[in-house]
């Protein structure tokens, strides 16, 4: 079995994706503990997981700004922040080392205006660009 050979670009996002989306789903989860530890329950019995969740808007509104607090002081807010930087960054020049390959210089025009207007062709650039093995890219 052939393993499929990424280059530079695709590992660098590919690692930013899931760095962020592990630091997201601790952010997730240090809110939802938050709000349990509040014993907020909604007038309509469900317990909320979110601080923007809880149907009170006094203790939402007291909630959201005590956790804002906490995630910062931790160093999450912070961490997270990076981490999207890094991620946007890693997206970019994935895009461009998408573009930089098509060989048609019209085509390569037109998406390159898409990818720049369009959070949907973005994503479908990414996406066919992931499937790539560079190894038969010449």
């Amino acid at each position: 079995i052939k393993m499929r050979k990424y280059n530079k670009e695709q590992k660098e996002y590919m690692n930013a994706k899931a760095i962020l989306s592990a630091l997201e789903d601790q952010e997730n989860e240090m809110e939802a503990d938050f709000v349990k530890s509040l014993g907020v329950v909604n007038p309509d019995g469900s317990i909320p997981t979110k601080t923007w969740a809880i149907d009170d808007d006094e203790i939402a509104d007291k909630a959201i700004t005590d956790f804002g607090k906490i995630e910062e002081e931790s160093g999450l807010w912070a961490e997270i922040l990076k981490a999207r930087e890094n991620f946007k960054a890693a997206e970019e020049a994935l895009i461009q080392y998408a573009l930089s390959i098509i060989p048609f210089k019209k085509e390569r025009e037109i998406l390159t205006q898409a990818a720049k207007n369009s959070i949907k062709y973005r994503e479908e650039i990414i996406s066919t660009v992931l499937k790539l093995d560079v190894s038969t890219v010449k």
